[in-house]
């Protein structure tokens, strides 16, 4: 059999494959004279297709499953292992990239855990030590629970949270019934025909259509010319968006230019937001931190800003970042914010290969749990993050952004390099993490 190749990616991640495969023919579909599968109309999604595309639910499950983990002990210990994997993939990205810095590994965890659910072998082992999840079923309703907990955290909220999965794959690929049923029952993906052989290009700008769509426009090219070819056979993506404003939103007229100090010591003055308020914050003699919440207050941004960022990020761990969340505690500051917005754009192949999981883009990959008879190999990983943030809130897709506030207390001025996390107040779970070294830096 000559060699597959599956691509990820993610919008922040979308993973993508290719080749051809032996197996049976997907459930829902019916061969033609020459073996190729065809899809059965009766299973065609509901879901409006976009131009040139037919979408699809394959397998035996045809809804998500929502009824789950009763006693939530597979969704605690699936926001720890996510929390996990945030500080790894962020202190291997931070040591790696120079500047500004945003990331989602919440969406990378979600299109990495599709591909996760295909692996077999010393692939999957490594997948598993990766993400901090070597019980699979339990792992995969653990995320899907918690990602169905904070939909429901921010329904009807002034914070708009969305998350969505989308899998393209060329016509006949003979997906296992199995793994089909774990694309729709834990990821709620539906399914779409690409043709990758006929013209790559045009595949991939349905593909970044989708995304844009699905992250307001923010996130407009996730894959970038030339990153899929003839030998894709399978694409897997998740998108995700906030559109968070602040609860106490910082005035405008407040709004001046002040001096902000990098961290070779050079000074920029940067449009800084301020305000007195009545704000969660730590004040210690390594760091100062606040907390500004989202309307709702379901979610919120904490901005830590340590006295050595590089030693900070250097020794990063989910302790030491939980521990400056339990550190904060209500009270009254003066805040001090630079306004701020950063793009990032990753190829995660060398970072995830050295987090442990290189198996999977090799020529020993088993993806197996896929098709029958494995032949995929991981081919690539692009990751984009972006974030606004401003007087009114944060804009983020597959990244995320914050501003902060305060009163009647300490001052707090954000003035020097820092770190930021977007995260569920009630869980704890880490949706966004970065840095920024220099706030006048436009993406």
């Amino acid at each position: 059999m000559g060699r597959v190749r599956v691509l990820l990616v993610g919008v922040s991640m979308v993973a993508a494959a290719a080749c051809g495969s032996g197996g049976d023919s997907p459930v829902g579909s019916e061969a033609t004279s020459d073996g190729s599968a065809v899809p059965d109309s009766s299973i065609v999604d509901n879901t409006e297709p976009q131009t040139g595309e037919l979408s699809l639910r394959y397998g035996s499950l045809t809804e998500r499953s929502v009824d789950i983990d009763a006693d939530g002990r597979n969704t605690t210990a699936a926001v720890a292992a996510m929390n996990d994997f945030a500080t790894d993939l962020y202190t291997s990205v931070s040591s790696s990239e120079s500047g500004n810095v945003v990331i989602s590994p919440y969406s990378v965890t979600f299109t990495l855990g599709m591909i996760y659910a295909g692996a077999r072998g010393d692939t999957a082992a490594e997948m598993a030590t990766v993400l901090n999840a070597d019980d699979l079923a339990g792992w995969q309703e653990g995320i899907n629970a918690y990602d169905l907990t904070l939909d429901a955290r921010t329904a009807g909220s002034p914070t708009t949270w969305t998350a969505g999965n989308k899998v393209w794959t060329v016509p006949g690929l003979a997906l296992r019934d199995d793994y089909l049923d774990v694309l729709t029952g834990v990821y709620g993906s539906p399914l779409a025909e690409a043709d990758f052989a006929d013209d790559p290009d045009a595949e991939r700008h349905v593909i970044n259509g989708w995304v844009e769509d699905q992250t307001n426009d923010l996130i407009p090219e996730l894959f970038p010319p030339d990153s899929l070819d003839a030998s894709t056979v399978m694409v897997l993506v998740n998108a995700i968006a906030l559109d968070a404003p602040w609860e106490f939103p910082f005035d405008p007229a407040a709004t001046s230019d002040q001096p902000f100090t990098r961290g070779d010591g050079s000074t920029v003055d940067v449009a800084t937001m301020h305000y007195d308020e009545f704000l969660p914050s730590a004040v210690t003699e390594d760091y100062q931190a606040v907390e500004l919440p989202y309307g709702g207050g379901a979610l919120s941004m904490v901005v830590v800003m340590p006295d050595d960022l590089a030693e900070f990020e250097a020794n990063l761990t989910t302790e030491s970042l939980t521990g400056v969340f339990d550190s904060i505690t209500d009270g009254g500051i003066h805040l001090s914010l630079p306004k701020w917005s950063a793009r990032t754009h990753l190829t995660l192949n060398d970072t995830l290969a050295a987090m442990g999981m290189p198996t999977a883009f090799g020529p020993g990959a088993d993806f197996s749990g896929m098709v029958d008879g494995g032949g995929l190999v991981l081919d690539r990983v692009e990751h984009e993050a972006f974030i606004e943030v401003d007087e009114e809130g944060t804009r983020a897709a597959a990244a995320t952004g914050g501003a902060m506030a305060m009163s009647h207390g300490p001052t707090v001025t954000i003035d020097q390099p820092y770190l930021y996390a977007i995260r569920d107040r009630g869980a704890g779970t880490v949706l966004f993490i970065g840095r920024v070294t220099d706030p006048s830096v436009a993406p």
